[in-house]
């Protein structure tokens, strides 16, 4: 019996295996080959016949397993615009080719133009945040956890910094306020409740080895009812010499007009940070905008040859700043989501029902949904959506939802009442003709 298995090699020739070999790589192929003949080995030995057809099948399930650990496009139907698990903010098409004309070879990351010498990063990147902001220099590092330890660990190291209970926030990952000041050597002085905090907190707590008040944006979460906190106007005024705030947008608004708008806070606060890969629309990324004497402490850190960010970031954020100068920043992709109206989603469902197979179309419901933005912005507002629900007689919603996610591009979305549910405000055009196969090929 043992003399059935087959050689890696032969397995290595049958189509269905090494179609796998420049998806996932020879060295992946082969060791999925080789604990799948182990395995038959074993049942071998327990008396069990040996069945080829089924141990190509058996390869071919590791493999798609391993393929589906990529880095590679999906379809977010979550009902979360920003979904931090998928990448947060879509760069978009155009955005990617111009990175592929621009940055196929060599650039000028470090090399300054005009004078014909060395440069520095991130120059005309960060002119452009102080164009639209206000701001009077800025700083990009590669995330904003990045923006806020930087700055902790500069300007408050083994002094004091105060912020309110109720902004002691923990956001996905277990990054938590308190442990970054920990790490940065600073002293967390708590001032006011969870729910109501006043200004006398903040200046009864203030003591001569008071640094920094920092005020962090609740980034995952809302309070209402008894609340209250001061603004950043009346923070401002506990500020001199020796004591700077510091406000953690998180989200990157740069066009919404309340106090999370990056100008608005920048006109009391003396540095300002905020996510690139959120409401701005870009890349991973921390952007520190304020005080320029702040800004220059900062760039001559040691720590910023940790944090800097290499020059696809740099363009990328270039390039989406330019958007918002020109006032075009409705073309990026997150905001064309943002923006989209219900006649357009609707019309996209109706697009994806045209493709369904009859025999299909019973089994989807069309429904009234919601969207959130997600990804620690704007967590206490949502956008009207449409969607669809899947139910079929047999079928679990979970079983539903790994056949979704199997799919060449995988499709996520959510269960809600037992029913596989994809919303439709974050779906493309161009993706409607997977989701349609993914739905016909559940009912063969």
């Amino acid at each position: 019996m043992f003399e059935q298995i087959p050689q890696v090699q032969k397995l290595l020739e049958e189509d269905a295996i090494k179609a796998y070999i420049n998806e996932i790589g020879h060295p992946f192929v082969v060791a999925s080959i080789r604990e799948t003949l182990e395995q038959e080995r074993k049942n071998i030995a327990q008396g069990k016949a040996f069945d080829y057809p089924e141990c190509v099948r058996a390869i071919v399930t590791k493999c798609q397993s391993i393929r589906l650990e990529k880095l590679q496009r999906v379809i977010n139907g979550t009902g979360i615009l920003l979904h931090t698990n998928l990448g947060r903010a879509p760069l978009g098409s155009e955005i990617l080719s111009q990175v592929a004309s621009t940055l196929d070879g060599y650039c000028n990351l470090e090399y300054y133009i005009p004078t014909q010498k060395r440069g520095k990063r991130g120059g005309f990147a960060e002119k452009l945040i102080c164009l639209i902001t206000g701001a009077e220099d800025a700083l990009i590092v590669n995330n904003n956890a990045a923006s806020v330890f930087l700055i902790l660990h500069h300007f408050a190291k083994g002094k004091e910094v105060l912020i309110s209970r109720g902004e002691l926030i923990q956001i996905g990952g277990g990054f938590r306020i308190p442990d970054i000041m920990k790490q940065a050597g600073c002293h967390l002085v708590e001032v006011g409740t969870t729910n109501i905090t006043e200004l006398a907190d903040y200046r009864n707590a203030i003591t001569e080895n008071t640094a920094l008040i920092l005020s962090a944006h609740r980034s995952n979460f809302y309070m209402r009812g008894f609340t209250q906190s001061p603004g950043l106007q009346q923070l401002s005024s506990l500020k001199n010499d020796t004591i700077m705030l510091v406000k953690d947008l998180g989200s990157g608004n740069l066009i919404f007009n309340n106090e999370d708008n990056v100008a608005q806070a920048l006109k009391f606060a003396d540095l300002v940070c905020f996510s690139g890969d959120k409401l701005l629309g870009a890349c991973q990324a921390g952007i520190i905008a304020g005080k320029k004497e702040l800004i220059a402490k900062l760039k001559k850190n040691p720590l910023m040859r940790i944090v800097r960010v290499d020059k696809i970031t740099y363009f990328i954020i270039q390039e989406v700043l330019l958007k918002y100068a020109n006032n075009q920043h409705g073309a990026l992709t997150a905001w064309s989501f943002m923006k989209q109206d219900l006649q357009a989603i609707d019309k996209k469902i109706k697009k994806l029902f045209k493709k369904l197979k009859n025999e299909v179309k019973p089994h989807i419901h069309r429904i009234n949904s919601k969207t959130a933005f997600g990804g620690g912005a704007m967590p206490d507002k949502v956008l009207p959506d449409y969607g669809i629900a899947i139910a079929i007689d047999g079928k679990k919603a979970t079983d539903i939802a790994t056949h979704m996610v199997s799919q060449p591009v995988p499709i996520i979305g959510y269960i809600q009442n037992d029913m596989f549910t994809i919303n439709f405000r974050t779906i493309q055009d161009d993706d409607i003709g997977n989701v349609a196969d993914a739905i016909n090929s559940l009912v063969l």
